[in-house]
């Protein structure tokens, strides 16, 4: 019978949305229906959502939001505030994306003062969110991220939860939270399971949990990550993405000895980053390959990679991050030319932008190629001042593998002097797993004993 329940195909009512906003959003992205639709929807449905003549499934408004670049919140009826509210939500993204973060950061603020509905609030903090974390203040930006991942989980914002607690577990990278690969693991997890998968957010995570590997110096578990980060990027064209997987990889692979492979991932980095015109990324790329091609013992074409990144530092006036790592690598081709000179101008450069940015690694690396080139210098008793005062400082930020470098070094300048005692001393911290209590003490101890000698 025509009215019996088995009879009649129940469909589901589909979400409410703003049809305007899907077009809106489409048109600023430059996107045809087709874009949108791809694979899995057809153009005629793309276009009766907004002409208003069909709403569409959670599945297709999250593919609608994926492709646009838009919070699903964000084309829903009945969730966005006033007109002006979401021109300002519309503004702050804009910023973001352009760069602005400060201005972003301030109307973020203005908007939440004078008080906004919950699909704009969660945009809102999300927004702030990213702007914080671009700007290196992962400290300010994990409060607006854990209300914005609230916010989005009560919407039923799958897809923004994920990219909320990415960028969660970026702030927390950025500040050194131990919890880092927890949420970064997690935010993993939720990416494996949207529906449409988003692989370009999938690529991003990899590569954030691969950098929190190789930040702990568990080199292959950091090559491993990238490789599947690349892997998933095979299917986008996402040129900064894969330069960044391949710069991660080239840095991991010299760290496990493959040279040959750190060589090639170098240079598919530094050509994907000179396509994708990213000044900081090809700022690093120019300064991984010079560091390769340096390792290599190919001075002369690490020099030129080297001291292009510094007159790209230059260019574009970087000054919070790069440019010391770019001065110490400088400086240590400069050791290598037995320049020692030369390289202590470069790391005494290096030792201030460091110092002045915060970046304690980069003032611990310029300590220590500072100890290298005062034994070139014959300057010993200054070595012994660097030298000292980069193990105090890897003691305490826990880089024993540096640690051990440096202590091995000085150790080996200590029995050319006759320090023999001190010289037992740094081997013992060098050979040591957890040299950190050993090192703490020992500074104090060697300098006495070259005062009294």
């Amino acid at each position: 019978m025509l009215g019996s329940p088995r009879s009649v195909r129940r469909r589901p009512k589909g979400v409410a949305v703003r049809p305007d906003a899907v077009r809106g959003a489409r048109l600023e992205k430059g996107l045809s229906l087709a874009d949108v639709a791809g694979g899995d929807v057809t153009r005629a449905a793309i276009h009766l959502v907004e002409t208003g003549k069909m709403r569409p499934s959670m599945r297709t408004l999250e593919l609608i939001a994926r492709r646009t670049g838009r919070p699903v919140s964000y084309f829903m009826a009945g969730q966005q505030g006033s007109e002006e509210q979401q021109a300002s939500r519309d503004e702050l993204a804009r910023l973001v994306d352009s760069g602005a973060y400060a201005e972003a950061v301030a109307l973020g603020g203005r908007l939440l003062d004078d008080g906004v509905e919950a699909g704009i609030e969660a945009d809102v903090r999300f927004g702030m969110g990213r702007a914080l974390v671009r700007s290196i203040d992962g400290g300010q930006a994990l409060g607006h991220l854990a209300r914005a991942r609230q916010l989005y989980e009560r919407l039923g914002d799958a897809w923004m939860v994920a990219h909320v607690m990415e960028q969660q577990a970026t702030a927390m990278f950025l500040v050194e939270d131990p919890r880092t690969l927890t949420v970064a693991l997690e935010a993993l997890d939720r990416c494996e399971r949207l529906e449409p998968p988003a692989p370009t957010l999938y690529a991003g995570v990899l590569n954030l949990v691969a950098n929190v590997h190789l930040r702990g110096h568990d080199w292959h578990n950091a090559a491993r990550f990238f490789e599947m980060g690349l892997t998933a990027c095979e299917a986008l064209v996402s040129l900064r993405m894969a330069a960044r997987l391949h710069d991660g990889l080239g840095v991991a692979r010299q760290r496990l000895g493959d040279f040959s492979g750190a060589l090639r991932s170098a240079e598919r980095a530094f050509a994907l980053y000179a396509v994708d015109a990213d000044p900081t990324g090809l700022i690093r790329a120019e300064n991984n390959l010079g560091y390769v091609l340096l390792r290599q013992g190919e001075l002369e074409a690490a020099a030129g990679h080297l001291y292009r990144a510094l007159e790209l530092c230059d260019e574009h006036d970087v000054q919070r991050r790069g440019r010391a790592h770019v001065l110490n690598s400088i400086g240590e081709l400069h050791l290598a030319r037995e320049e020692p000179g030369l390289a202590h101008v470069h790391l005494l450069h290096a030792l201030e932008v460091a110092a002045a940015m915060g970046e304690r690694d980069s003032e611990a690396l310029a300590r220590h190629l500072l100890g290298s080139a005062c034994v070139q210098l014959g300057d010993e008793d200054s070595a012994d001042t660097w030298f000292t005062g980069a193990m105090d400082l890897l003691s305490q930020i826990d880089l024993p593998e540096r640690l051990r470098a440096c202590a091995t070094e000085y150790a080996e300048l200590l029995y050319r002097q006759g320090r023999l005692e001190e010289s037992i001393t740094c081997w013992r911290i060098a050979a040591g797993a957890d040299a950190r209590p050993a090192v703490m003490s020992s500074p104090v101890v060697l300098r006495s004993s070259r005062a009294g000698a």
